[in-house]
């Protein structure tokens, strides 16, 4: 997991806590960062008031919402300051296929009409089954 580091100042007067200003930052740290499309906030901890989420039975000490967030798909944690720390994980299911360009397989169908998986111009087919359409 990488780890940001960021520090904030805090305007005497401030409309928001400095943690929901915290919490601000950090989200717009995770949005810029190039390693998450679509940034979610899994875990948190607020060290000024000691609230920290998630909390878990057995998961319990000063670390559980850190152990949570890397064992759920923590991919960024972000430090601001002393006072904070919030880990995101990949929140889109998957990149899309357009991406990635033509892939090398096609789903076609035979003349009876079931459906089977070929390599791109119709040769080495195999019929799909519960096995080969997680494949596709």
């Amino acid at each position: 997991m990488n780890t940001l580091n960021a520090s904030q100042p805090f305007p005497s007067e401030a409309p928001v806590s400095r943690f929901e200003s915290a919490k601000a930052l950090a989200f717009s740290i995770a949005e810029s960062a190039n390693e998450l499309l679509e940034p979610e906030l899994i875990a948190w901890i607020d060290r000024s008031t000691a609230n920290a989420s998630s909390v878990l039975e057995g998961c319990s000490g000063p670390n559980g919402w850190h152990d949570y967030g890397v064992s759920h798909g923590g991919r960024i944690e972000v430090k601001v300051g002393e006072d904070a720390s919030f880990i995101f994980a990949e929140a889109s299911p998957f990149d899309s296929y357009e991406h990635f360009g033509p892939g090398s397989f096609v789903n076609l169908r035979d003349e009876q009409g079931n459906e089977v998986i070929c390599r791109v111009g119709g040769i080495a087919c195999v019929p799909l089954d519960e096995w080969t359409s997680k494949l596709t």
